[in-house]
């Protein structure tokens, strides 16, 4: 009977996001649900443990410079401590860009809850995050182009082995990768332009309010 007790006491969700603000309107639509984020796996693995509906709220914040690269150690350290002085709890995560992200969660009768609130953080924000888009959707296109021409080089190698089925097989598995790689690509550079659109805003709006 306890055992069944706790079974309904958690629940798991498999979402992808290519954005981290999809993700965390997901978050948000679960702690409305009564479902609190406690562990997350690859991005993609969520689990939640019950909680009154829309006891919490969820944010999440890149861990990268405008530049698109990685912030330092100390540089999360500092973020992840701001937020648990503000009486957020740091959600354990493993990413396949580890030390890209932080997701907290915290009680809304503590009140809104936001990480960047000033313009130029915001700013920086997104500035990272595009930067960090291109440059990997700008590898991952490489390594499609790379693949390709692997992949016709085999096909059209004037002198093939004697076993010319290794060499077609070699060349799909080839062509399967760039294709994987293509989409992959795509789908990381698709929120590019709301990046874009999003930073104009902000410079705007900082014109204004100067």
């Amino acid at each position: 009977m306890k055992k069944n007790e706790k079974k309904k006491q958690t629940t798991i969700r498999f979402r992808a996001y290519a954005t981290i603000d999809r993700e965390e309107i997901f978050l948000n639509e679960m702690c409305e649900q009564g479902w609190k984020p406690v562990s997350i796996f690859l991005g993609i693995w969520f689990k939640f443990l019950k909680c009154e509906p829309g006891e919490y709220i969820t944010r999440i914040t890149t861990c990268v410079d405008p530049k698109g690269s990685k912030a330092g150690r100390q540089r999360r350290e500092q973020i992840s401590e701001f937020l648990t002085e503000s009486g957020a709890e740091i959600i354990p995560e493993t990413n396949i860009d580890a030390d890209t992200r932080i997701y907290a969660v915290r009680r809304a009768d503590m009140g809104d809850f936001q990480i960047n609130t000033d313009i130029d953080s915001l700013i920086l924000e997104y500035t990272g995050r595009r930067r960090y888009h291109l440059t990997f959707g700008a590898l991952l296109l490489a390594f499609f182009v790379i693949c390709v021409l692997l992949g016709c080089g085999m096909l059209h190698d004037p002198m093939p082995s004697a076993d010319e089925s290794f060499y077609h097989s070699s060349a799909c598995v080839e062509f399967v990768c760039a294709a994987l790689e293509l989409l992959c690509a795509v789908v990381l550079m698709m929120p590019v332009p709301g990046y874009c659109k999003k930073i104009k805003e902000l410079r705007n709006r900082r014109e204004i309010e100067e």
